[in-house]
């Protein structure tokens, strides 16, 4: 046996003893491709989807809700995996508008031509969704609400607002101005009531039947998002009523005398 052959079967006994495959390069020279567990012997578990209330912070001239100043985890979570806290109390200078809008807004359209036998109880979630960040599949607001062109620099401030708190979560309170019922839903009861509207799932026990009688389906807004003067408002409204039914849009509106209009800016909607 010559000696560039020895060293061959050294090197390959070293390579193989470490536990590597051995992959000869073009140059005739070996390289290691690891095929062992990492050090811990697991990967990294995949972090929930969820949404990061809080997330943004006060500027000088700019809108923020109450706690949104709060110190957020020092690492960046994964693309479209935001770390899960809870929502956080409307701002005072946003309520009275924000409230007003949600008002407006009710009941939505779509629940609404279900039908009479479906409209006992309106159903609405008790915090607000994010939607429109960069790994959600809703089309982004900016994608949705064109405004004419002579209104694009005053709707400009609305889309900065969102830029701002789009990750945060609101908890929402009985300040509903409407004369129709309405129940405000935790997580929990969202939960119940999906499962009243699974067709897969086990049947839903009597009580929890019961207590969802008559309800079309739930009510989810986003935070509402406004320009410094409060004269322009976004919002996201989505209307879900089970599996492959429901609704969600982007909506523009605006302050005129007599209250808040929709204006009809929207180039885009969802439904299932």
């Amino acid at each position: 046996m010559n000696v560039r052959a020895l060293v061959f079967l050294t090197i390959f006994a070293a390579v193989a003893a470490s536990g590597q495959n051995v992959i000869p390069a073009p140059d005739g020279s070996q390289q290691g491709i690891q095929d062992q567990p990492s050090a811990s012997g697991t990967l990294p578990p995949e972090q929930p989807a969820a949404t990061l209330p809080g997330a943004s912070t006060p500027e000088s001239g700019s809108r923020s809700n109450a706690g949104s100043a709060r110190n957020t985890p020092a690492a960046n979570p994964p693309l479209g995996h935001p770390i899960p806290l809870p929502p956080i109390p409307m701002s005072p200078d946003r309520a009275d508008d924000s409230y007003a809008i949600y008002s407006l807004l009710m009941p939505g359209s779509y629940l609404l031509n279900l039908g009479p036998e479906h409209n006992q109880a309106w159903l609405v979630a008790d915090a607000t969704i994010t939607r429109g960040y960069p790994s959600d599949r809703v089309p982004s607001a900016r994608r949705c609400i064109q405004p004419p062109t002579d209104r694009t620099q005053d709707f400009r401030a609305v889309f900065e607002d969102f830029d701002k708190h789009a990750m945060e979560s609101i908890q929402l309170d009985r300040n509903f101005q409407v004369q129709i019922p309405y129940r405000l839903l935790s997580e929990k009861e969202r939960n119940s009531f999906s499962i009243t509207r699974s067709a897969s799932g086990p049947a839903p026990d009597a009580a929890t039947a019961d207590a969802f009688r008559g309800a079309p389906g739930i009510t989810y807004f986003s935070q509402v998002y406004f320009n410094l003067g409060n004269t322009l408002a976004l919002v996201y409204m989505q209307e879900w009523c089970g599996p492959k039914c429901g609704q969600g849009q982007w909506i523009a509106l605006e302050k005129v005398t007599g209250g808040w209009v929709r204006r009809n800016w929207n180039v885009c909607s969802l439904a299932s």
